[in-house]
């Protein structure tokens, strides 16, 4: 329970690592590589969620909208431990690092239940109903035939 303690007290506390810079034998092209591509990961995660967000508010009534919550979350917590990986070259957050990768890991196991929970559900959904191309060419005659017959009747108005 001390260690607990202790690790939350100094959650944000750094002085007992080294930046990972200095920790080993980085090159530029190596430590760059490593940073630019955390960076990038970390981006598209956060923009994953913006766009299911955007979705689930201009959809009306969307199904399973929990599930769509928890993957946002997940998505965003797994983007935080990669901007948090490319922050760590220059200051050390191990802890705030450990923190976010058990939040990730509670998140990720939390949606990984919700689909379990809610795919026989979905699998069990009707889909929309799909027109067959028969019915819609039976659609497009019928329609040809109403709209023959609506100038017809506009031929004898007219006479």
């Amino acid at each position: 329970m001390n260690e607990m303690l202790e690790f939350f007290q100094n959650l944000f506390e750094t002085s007992d690592w080294p930046p990972r810079w200095v920790c080993g034998k980085w090159s530029d092209f190596h430590g760059w590589l490593y940073i630019g591509s955390d960076i990038a990961i970390w981006l598209a995660y956060f923009i994953i969620p913006v766009v299911i967000v955007w979705f689930v508010q201009k959809r009306p009534k969307v199904p399973f909208l929990p599930v769509f919550w928890l993957f946002a979350a997940f998505i965003i917590f797994c983007g935080a431990t990669h901007i948090l990986d490319a922050i760590i070259f220059w200051w050390p957050a191990y802890r705030l690092s450990a923190l976010i990768k058990f939040l990730t890991a509670i998140i990720s196991f939390a949606t990984v239940f919700a689909l379990i929970r809610d795919l026989p559900k979905l699998l069990d959904a009707k889909a929309p109903a799909v027109s067959s191309d028969n019915e819609i060419s039976r659609l497009m005659v019928e329609l040809e035939e109403k709209n023959n017959e609506i100038l017809r009747l506009k031929r004898q108005l007219s006479q």
